[in-house]
Parts: structure tokens; C-alpha cells; sequence
């Protein structure tokens, strides 16, 4: 049931935020789940807070992303 959640589609701007964060991790040597990335990347460019029971996935730390858990 799609009605309840907004499905975003992966847009140029989710790419580019994507590949700013791919390089990040790269940088910095921590790297992320591919899907991490692209769920943290929707949430830069559409401004939301990530909300997540998974402590490892380390949203938080990642720029630009605020995330809490639930």
C-alpha cells in the first residue's frame, strides 16, 4: 500500500546528492550500504529526517543528514 508513504523517484538531484555522499564515504573510508545511501540522499535533498531502528547504518554521520531513531 503505497498510499500511506510517499514513493520518491531518483531524480538528477537525488543522483548528485547520491554521488556527494558515495564520495564522502569513499573519503573518509567508511563505507555505507548502497540502499543507506540512496535513502540518506532523499533525505538531503528533500530536507527529512531519516528515522531508523539500524544504530549501524550511522545516518547521522553522514553530511547534511539528520536522523533520529525511533
Amino acid at each position: 500500500m503505497t498510499s500511506a508513504v510517499d514513493v520518491l523517484d531518483y531524480t538528477e538531484a537525488t543522483a548528485a546528492c547520491h554521488a556527494r555522499l558515495i564520495a564522502h564515504t569513499r573519503r573518509a573510508g567508511t563505507p555505507r550500504g548502497a540502499h543507506d545511501l540512496i535513502i540518506a540522499a532523499h533525505a538531503v535533498q528533500t530536507d527529512r529526517i531519516v528515522l531508523t531502528f539500524d544504530a549501524k547504518a550511522r545516518f547521522g554521520d553522514l553530511p547534511g543528514v539528520s536522523a533520529t531513531g525511533a
